[in-house]
């Protein structure tokens, strides 16, 4: 009979694939205890870094997200129609330069559509905005 086919030698050649099959899991386990372990420790250090990262972009953004919860100021709709009449007001002007004559309706048709003008005569003329509550008029 063959060497390799007697009980002993087979079943000590079983006890130890079995060994090396627990030895295997053994270190499986242990580098999956070791992951774990890893990830449990930096999952609370990413989560407040990404809470304090938040919060820092929301404190740096206040006035854009205060703008875009509740509109902008009435300064700063007053100061973007004052801004508005001034460019219409130098268009009108610089129309009256390069032409000799007023203008019937403001040069810019994109100020033209925010910006109402009136030519009185007599080099005179009204210009008037309105957004919202907030009505602009200014006569030059």
């Amino acid at each position: 009979m063959n060497n390799d086919l007697q009980p002993n030698a087979l079943q000590s050649q079983i006890l130890a694939a079995q060994g090396e099959i627990n030895d295997a899991q053994q270190v499986a386990a242990a580098q999956k205890s070791a992951r774990r372990a890893r990830w449990g420790t930096s999952s609370p250090i990413i989560a407040v870094i990404a809470v304090v990262s938040l919060v820092g972009v929301l404190v740096w953004q206040q006035h854009q997200l205060r703008y875009w919860l509740a509109g902008p100021s009435p300064q700063t709709m007053r100061a973007d129609l004052e801004a508005l009449m001034a460019q219409a007001a130098q268009d009108v002007n610089d129309y009256r330069d390069r032409t000799g004559h007023w203008p019937e309706q403001l040069p810019n048709p994109a100020l033209a559509a925010l910006v109402n003008y009136q030519y009185h005569g007599n080099a005179r003329y009204t210009l008037s905005a309105r957004h919202g509550q907030i009505t602009l008029e200014q006569s030059y």
